[in-house]
């Protein structure tokens, strides 16, 4: 397994080597975004429907969860540097039983923004590292709606 780290990053030196350090921070950057989407869960995989909006980090979900237990992570991705660095979260939240949290998770600390029906907003600036916004769900049924701007 560790031949295989080092064939991957002597790959990308030899892809790099008519770089100029502009050029490689870009390809840094893109490398970072990729591995990052990695993170979210997959359309086909998802409990409800999310569109994107300008990037991975804002966009739209809505879902209706039958006895979900799981997680769904669902915006966010690992960066360098972002365009705009503040997002607008507004959660709605209804006809809720069982548990769910919903986490924001900024680089290593996670805060948790709702567990219970009602409507909640919240801003955030995200700066560089892995931020995502994530449902976990034990045996939850309800509604829950996400805009983030």
């Amino acid at each position: 397994m560790k031949k295989i780290g080092i064939l991957i990053v002597v790959f990308c030196l030899v892809l790099c080597s008519g770089c100029d350090k502009d050029g490689m921070l870009n390809f840094y950057q893109k490398t970072n975004e990729t591995v990052g989407d990695m993170v979210l869960t997959s359309n086909h995989k998802l409990k409800g429907k999310r569109e994107f909006g300008e990037d991975h980090y804002v966009g739209a979900y809505k879902v209706t969860y039958e006895k979900f237990k799981g997680e769904e992570v669902l915006f966010g991705g690992t960066t360098i540097e972002r365009d705009n660095e503040n997002i607008h979260i507004k959660l709605n939240i209804e006809d809720s039983s069982g548990n769910v949290n919903v986490i924001m998770k900024l680089k290593e600390k996670e805060e948790i923004l709702a567990t219970d029906d009602g409507t909640y907003e919240f801003d955030f600036n995200i700066k560089d590292g892995s931020n995502y916004l994530i449902v976990d769900g034990d045996n939850y049924s309800g509604k829950i709606d996400i805009k983030i701007k």
